[in-house]
């Protein structure tokens, strides 16, 4: 490498670490996850609730790593902040070293990472997305190096990686899905079916544990999160809100993600347009399945992607088209309503901002109580009311608590109390109701009504719940996350309850009782 490539990708390296250490901050959603991993490394077991076992976590492998280095710190705050920071500067060290030629077109291509609020504000955050650029990155430069070669190794290797991701978060894969079919076509043999089969082992292998051990194949958050009782058109409608959010609190996201695929469909080669599919493909989910209420969130792999791709359709640009595109991607960047390079201090950062779509922009409320820079001595971190409110009932020894919002609640309370999640995030029961509403809610947020007795069978650990049909229900919810794991009638159950054969009794209670 020549010093002077060394010495531009040093300064580029060090702005974005400067950059996430200025803008770091732990989501509360984080220590949903902190909590199985304080449980884990206690001894309780994957668990989020210690008397069941539901997986209250999308991010298998996140949650395996963050338990990693739980295990030596016992501490959420910076170990999810050191995590994510590492996990995204080494996303970034190997977008620099795919870079072909530093011109200023491809430098302006760069900094749009520097700019787009969606990606610097989950390039920390605590959830996976770190994780999830990191493999995107490593994916990317297996499929797009020059020395290429058609061996079962390399596809091997790609497997491997898009088997990560989808470990990360499982629908992630989309991103993978057509340059793997390309891959595998140009080789197709059962020497490449092997390879697939041994990449995506730790996800077949986890999908495994998952249905033995929570009984369930998905995450709990996923049947929270799209058993809503919304129509297709209602969810598309969301989703389509969402992607509106970003264009207006973030425009330079959606712009460059659309202007960078469309460019490698029309001029890429033939994996370059692999790669720009699996963005569309993914986009598309986002829509189809009304997106989230987190802004930006589920742009920021489909933007590093779209970066990636843009340095081999921008490197042969002039000099003049580079100073022109690089003062673009500045201008457009600066008018987001809060800029990545300014907005972190008190005055412009202080207040919660959710738009009358019930979108949030979630750092804004959480970035003060649990940002890295506004650490201080003695100072308990987060310092957030949750966080006091779940400390109090620890040492109130509560038993059972319903509650709205449970990461910093349950991470903080410990793990002796048993939280009703009105959310239904991390409950088995309450995921699979109909939630109140859900219309008008926070996408990806439905609260539920607490039925009849289900206070009570939590508290006495029995099942008291009034109406019959979901009494019988609950009881085999019951059997699957609190009997004993080996059990061939808990076997029996697992097969029945996700084949579909309890629905009935759901149907016929939210019949009698559901507004």
């Amino acid at each position: 490498m020549k010093k002077s490539s060394f010495i531009v990708q040093w300064f580029l390296f060090v702005f974005m670490a400067v950059l996430l250490l200025r803008t770091a901050w732990v989501s509360e959603d984080t220590y949903i996850t902190l909590r199985t991993v304080d449980n884990f490394v206690n001894g309780y077991g994957l668990t989020w609730n210690v008397t069941e076992r539901v997986q209250a976590y999308t991010h298998p492998l996140w949650m395996l790593l963050l338990s990693g280095l739980y295990f030596f710190t016992r501490e959420g705050f910076f170990t999810s902040l050191a995590l994510s920071i590492a996990c995204s500067l080494a996303a970034f060290g190997l977008a620099l070293k795919m870079m072909s030629r530093y011109t200023l077109a491809t430098f302006a291509g760069l900094s749009v990472l520097f700019f787009s609020k969606a990606y610097i504000d989950f390039s920390t955050s605590g959830l996976e997305n770190p994780a999830t650029h990191l493999l995107l990155a490593i994916f990317l430069w297996l499929l797009l190096r020059k020395n290429e070669g058609r061996s079962q190794k390399k596809f091997f290797f790609l497997s491997i990686v898009a088997g990560l991701a989808a470990l990360n978060r499982m629908d992630t894969l989309l991103f993978f899905i057509p340059a793997l079919l390309l891959v595998f076509l140009e080789q197709k043999s059962w020497g490449t079916v092997k390879s697939l089969i041994l990449g995506f082992s730790p996800f077949i292998l986890w999908e495994i544990f998952s249905i033995i051990y929570y009984g369930f194949p998905f995450p709990n958050t996923a049947y929270a999160k799209l058993h809503t009782g919304l129509g297709r058109m209602d969810l598309l409608e969301m989703g389509y809100l969402y992607f509106l959010n970003s264009i207006h609190w973030d425009p330079i996201t959606l712009f460059f993600i659309f202007t960078s695929t469309s460019l490698a469909f029309y001029f890429g080669n033939r994996r370059e347009q692999t790669a720009a599919a699996g963005v569309v493909l993914y986009l598309f989910y986002v829509l189809w399945i009304g997106a989230d209420y987190m802004s930006g969130r589920f742009f920021t792999g489909a933007l590093l992607v779209s970066v990636i791709l843009s340095f081999r359709l921008l490197v042969n640009l002039p000099v003049s088209n580079g100073i022109v595109l690089l003062a673009f991607v500045i201008l457009l960047g600066m008018t987001s309503p809060t800029p990545t390079l300014t907005s972190i201090d008190d005055d412009s950062y202080s207040t919660g901002r959710v738009s009358v779509t019930q979108i949030s922009d979630e750092r804004s409320f959480f970035f003060q109580p649990s940002g890295l820079i506004y650490d201080q001595r003695n100072f308990i971190q987060p310092y957030y009311d949750w966080v006091f409110r779940g400390i109090q009932m620890r040492a109130d020894g509560t038993k059972v608590a319903i509650q709205l919002n449970v990461g910093f609640v349950g991470y903080f309370a410990g793990p002796q109390i048993y939280i009703i999640d009105q959310l239904a995030l991390v409950d088995p029961l309450l995921a699979r109701l109909t939630p109140i509403d859900a219309q008008n809610a926070k996408p990806g947020h439905y609260e539920r009504l607490i039925p009849e007795g289900y206070f009570e069978s939590v508290k006495n650990n029995q099942n008291r719940i009034q109406n019959k049909s979901l009494s019988e229900y609950y009881g085999k919810i019951r059997v699957i996350t609190r009997g004993p794991i080996w059990s061939l009638e808990r076997f029996l159950v697992i097969w029945q309850m996700n084949t579909g054969q309890y629905d009935q009794l759901l149907k016929d209670y939210e019949a009698l009782e559901m507004p």
